[in-house]
């Protein structure tokens, strides 16, 4: 690992989990001016410790794996991962107010971040377990590395996880499941037996069954605009109610203790005089 990076360089902003195998911890480096943050795995039991350093040592397709850096220190086993951004797939993504095409969309950059992900398949398969998956506004879909290595089974394969990555995506599409969508119906069939030995064969099915890319009607596109951005929308409206109500208060106040709205002038009787001229003579 870079000597810049180091256990007593890190500071803690955030437990996330903490278990009887292992620790989840958001970390800074104090040494780094930008105090780049890192997603911190520290292992405390030394079976999974030994575990995860053989799934790694296995893994010698991996040429382009994520940024890890494993030590070790005072007894404990520290994996550090780079930090991703939460925005989980879980909370951000309305099926309900997304047309099919969009929810198809959204599974294949599911199946593609796993594909392109690198990681080891046993690890790839406790981020799907997990639901460590996020999606970002423009509806691509990436992991993070916030796992509990509590069930880490090194004989985990690919035909593992792409099985479990289907489940994901037969629960992404039950919204459209009352449209008698293709690739619903293709998927759940599928899913049941456990039908997947790769990602590649998952990816092909998903594609021939998705709906046709079709152009969204302007009522379509007002309501997904609506849907993806009510919680601001909702703020918005909130300030805005505070505000009025703050104005309504101040009205009635000043009325009481001067008998009169002063602001209130600016709307009656602004024309009463002009100049040297009075316009009620």
């Amino acid at each position: 690992m870079n000597e810049t990076i180091r256990p007593t360089l890190f500071k803690t902003i955030q437990t996330v989990k903490k278990t009887d195998v292992n620790e989840i911890r958001i970390c800074e480096n104090t040494a780094d001016p930008q105090r780049t943050r890192y997603t911190v795995l520290v292992v405390s039991d030394h079976e999974v410790m030994h575990k995860f350093i053989e799934i790694y040592d296995k893994a010698t397709y991996l040429q382009d794996a994520p940024n890890v850096r494993m030590y070790t220190d005072e007894g404990k086993f520290f994996i550090v991962y780079p930090y991703v951004s939460e925005r989980f797939l879980s909370e951000f993504y309305m099926g309900s107010s997304m047309t099919l095409r969009e929810c198809e969309e959204v599974c294949t950059n599911l199946i593609i971040a796993c594909m392109t992900s690198n990681l080891p398949w046993p690890l790839l398969y406790l981020m799907l377990r997990q639901r460590e998956i996020h999606i970002a506004k423009d509806l691509s879909v990436y992991i993070s590395y916030r796992y509990d290595l509590t069930e880490l089974d090194p004989s985990i394969d690919e035909g593992d996880c792409a099985n479990e990555c289907a489940k994901i995506l037969v629960e992404l599409l039950e919204p459209k499941s009352d449209r008698r969508a293709n690739s619903y119906l293709l998927l759940i069939k599928k899913t049941d037996k456990q039908s997947y030995d790769r990602f590649t064969e998952l990816y092909k099915d998903l594609q021939i069954a998705a709906e046709p890319i079709r152009k969204r009607g302007l009522l379509l596109h007002i309501k997904v605009w609506f849907a993806r951005n009510r919680d601001t929308i909702f703020r918005v409206l909130l300030w805005v109610s505070i505000l009025l109500a703050i104005f309504v208060l101040l009205t009635f106040i000043t009325n009481l203790l001067f008998g009169d709205v002063p602001w209130l002038r600016l709307f009656t009787r602004n024309f009463d005089k002009i100049g040297l001229e009075s316009l009620l003579q």
